[in-house]
């Protein structure tokens, strides 16, 4: 059977950016380790992905903080 791994949103907003927190900062060398274990075809990786508009959309005016707008820093992959 084959394993795959999947890591999601683990972009720079959500680790030190915008929405950073310790706990997310904490686990990202851990995250790394365990994508060496696999190859790279069975790594899949999501990204959270919002235009400038966000804080006009449904749910940037309920957590109204900017975040992973597509090609800003906050955006990229850690």
């Amino acid at each position: 059977m084959r394993k795959i791994l999947v890591v999601i949103d683990m972009q720079k907003d959500f680790i030190d950016g915008s929405l950073g927190t310790a706990e997310a900062q904490a686990i990202v060398g851990a995250v790394a380790e365990k994508m060496k274990s696999y190859e790279k075809e069975d790594i899949y990786v999501t990204r959270d992905t919002h235009g400038e508009d966000y804080l006009q959309t449904a749910e940037g005016k309920k957590l109204p903080v900017v975040h992973c707008v597509k090609d800003t820093e906050g955006w990229q992959l850690h």
